[in-house]
């Protein structure tokens, strides 16, 4: 089990510059702590440099701090609620600890604990170039030290940085994708955490694809079972299948490709929390919901969890029988980007009546607070699948550099045979606008909803 250390991308370019300096540099990083079944999170969310005056010593390969160069830093992030991370500079270096800094280490965390933490402490080396940095990572619980497996940056691109890159899969099996993304490239879809929210029409083709990538590890959540109409759109499904859970059949489906990624079905809705603890190391999620209040779920978890949500929906709209639209969206939510609030995509009190239970929700309706139940819209598979294979390739671009960055959504005029795409500015009062906000994790209220989640 290894740490992921996650940034917004303009916390990490302010770390990366750093590194122009040829002396070291020193600060302490406010980070909050999740767990996850495949390790914690460490989410970055301040960094304090150490002053000027604080540096006893300050050399290209080495350096010295008094304590106030560090102490009121780790204090406030206690008082944040969050680790402290010792955050040091190997300018022009390599990314390792030293034995030095194995003493640093164990003399802060003592430090560290007797100033009321939980027993935890973070530990980070950025070393090389503000064009090629490279990264190391542990994280203490008391003496036990877990490090970094990987470095997530979201912001209007995601990118991992792996310490130890693993070998690209060898053979013919991803030989193709090789000849495009390069064996670096595999290697990072293989580390790759994906959770697939939904596990209908669009949700299915979206595991599909991800699976045939080579994605390392797949999570899917799904709380509905297969129905007559399922197999129509829903990849992996059969006539034999009604009545099982849908998240267990598309698993197994997948698992049957004999590809190397780990599936995880989990048959709860997303406010569960046993939904929430599973997509808890996910790098990045898919958000293939019916509905607002999953939808909004979502939207707040990609900048508490600072990992992208590319949000993906479907909608056909008639008059009078005659169908007057088919649209679909891509819309990449992450930090720095608008979220969909801030689009006007959101209904808040619909999302609100989605989340209460049934019969709750039915009493509510016949007095006029909340909205009843929705009809089901029409879904056709060629309709989600399309929606499925743009939402995937949007992950590819934000990886790869495929493509323009800028643009933050696009929209599938389908009848008109058209593609469009915009990038709409956050609104300054909105909660993905609030530093407070970004990398919180898993704080009570969760995600600072006060309806029930």
């Amino acid at each position: 089990m290894t740490a992921t250390f996650a940034f917004t991308e303009t916390l990490w370019d302010q770390l990366r510059a750093a590194l122009d300096d040829p002396r070291e540099a020193a600060g302490i990083l406010a980070a909050r702590v999740t767990d996850g079944p495949a390790g914690p999170t460490v989410l970055a969310r301040a960094i304090s440099w150490a002053p000027a005056g604080a540096y006893l010593d300050r050399q290209p390969d080495g350096l010295q701090l008094r304590s106030d160069g560090w102490v009121p830093a780790a204090r406030a992030a206690l008082a944040d609620g969050s680790t402290p991370v010792f955050m040091h500079t190997h300018p022009g270096g390599q990314a390792t600890f030293s034995r030095y800094d194995d003493a640093v280490d164990a003399s802060m965390r003592d430090a560290v604990r007797r100033m009321g933490g939980d027993g935890r402490y973070g530990s980070l080396v950025l070393a090389g170039t503000r064009g090629k940095p490279a990264a190391a990572g542990r994280l203490f619980h008391g003496d036990k030290a877990t490090r970094a497996g990987k470095f997530r940056v979201a912001g209007i691109e995601l990118r991992l940085i792996l310490p130890r890159p693993g070998m690209a899969a060898v053979g013919e099996t991803f030989d193709r994708q090789i000849r495009l993304f390069g064996a670096v490239g595999q290697n990072v879809l293989a580390a790759l955490n994906v959770a697939v929210i939904g596990a209908g029409g669009t949700g299915s083709a979206t595991a599909e694809q991800l699976a045939r990538l080579g994605i390392g590890a797949i999570t899917i959540i799904d709380d509905d079972i297969v129905t007559a109409a399922t197999p129509t759109r829903g990849y992996g499904t059969t006539t034999a299948d009604l009545g099982r859970p849908k998240a267990e059949v598309l698993a197994e489906h997948l698992l049957k490709t004999g590809l190397p990624a780990t599936i995880t079905p989990v048959t709860a809705p997303i406010q569960e929390p046993a939904a929430r603890a599973a997509i808890a190391s996910a790098d990045v999620a898919f958000s293939c919901v019916d509905g607002h209040g999953g939808r909004l779920m979502l939207n707040r978890w990609a900048y508490a969890h600072l990992a992208p949500v590319i949000d993906l929906a479907v909608l056909i709209t008639a008059d009078s029988g005659t169908v007057t639209g088919i649209d679909g969206r891509v819309t990449w939510l992450s930090p720095g980007t608008a979220c969909l609030l801030c689009r006007g995509r959101l209904d808040p009190a619909l999302a609100y009546a989605e989340m209460l239970d049934p019969v709750e929700r039915k009493r509510l309706a016949g007095e006029g607070y909340v909205p009843d139940a929705d009809t089901p819209q029409p879904a056709v598979v060629t309709l989600t699948s399309l929606v499925a294979s743009l939402g995937t390739t949007e992950l590819l671009h934000r990886l790869f550099g495929l493509a323009d960055p800028d643009p933050t959504e696009i929209l599938a005029l389908v009848r008109q045979r058209e593609l469009s795409r915009n990038r709409l500015p956050q609104r300054p009062e909105c909660f993905c606008a609030d530093p407070a906000f970004l990398g919180r994790g898993t704080q009570p209220p969760h995600l600072n909803l006060t309806w029930p989640t």
